[in-house]
């Protein structure tokens, strides 16, 4: 049986594995938004409302990203956590369905590095547990 101390100890060390992890991927969303911001102003020859729509969904991507990474630095709370497993599951499938495109959406070694990344991602969220503040004594758990 572990002790408590323990269990902190394991549960801290996942929240920074969690945090090194949503970093890499808001880092990985400025260098994945710079082309198509670049390619959303300058087709203009092309319909407008595939451009936007791919556009506004990279954004809203990163930006989920953003705020998972600040709600897991700032409150450790539940949400957080939440948000980050279901972030590492769609990160999963977008890995999955780079390396079944055979290079056609990205080279297979950025399928690789979004599967490892997802499930490393996932397996940290798993075991980083939130922190739960007591209202009466007004202590962490």
């Amino acid at each position: 049986m572990r002790s408590s101390h323990e269990a902190t100890g394991r549960a801290r060390s996942a929240w920074g594995v969690l945090l090194a992890v949503l970093t890499v991927e808001a880092f990985g969303g400025i260098a994945a938004l710079v082309p198509i911001t670049t390619d959303f102003l300058g087709a203009s020859d092309e319909p407008l409302g595939p451009r936007l729509s791919i556009f506004l969904a990279a954004l809203i991507s990163w930006a989920w990203v953003l705020f998972t990474l600040w709600g897991a630095a700032r409150t450790r709370a539940s949400w957080a956590r939440g948000s980050a497993i279901t972030l590492h599951v769609l990160i999963f499938a977008a890995g999955t369905g780079v390396l079944q495109m055979g290079g056609m959406i990205g080279e297979p070694l950025l399928g690789w590095g979004l599967v490892l990344l997802a499930l490393v991602g996932f397996f940290a969220a798993l075991l980083a547990r939130p922190t739960v503040t007591d209202p009466e004594s007004g202590l962490a758990d």
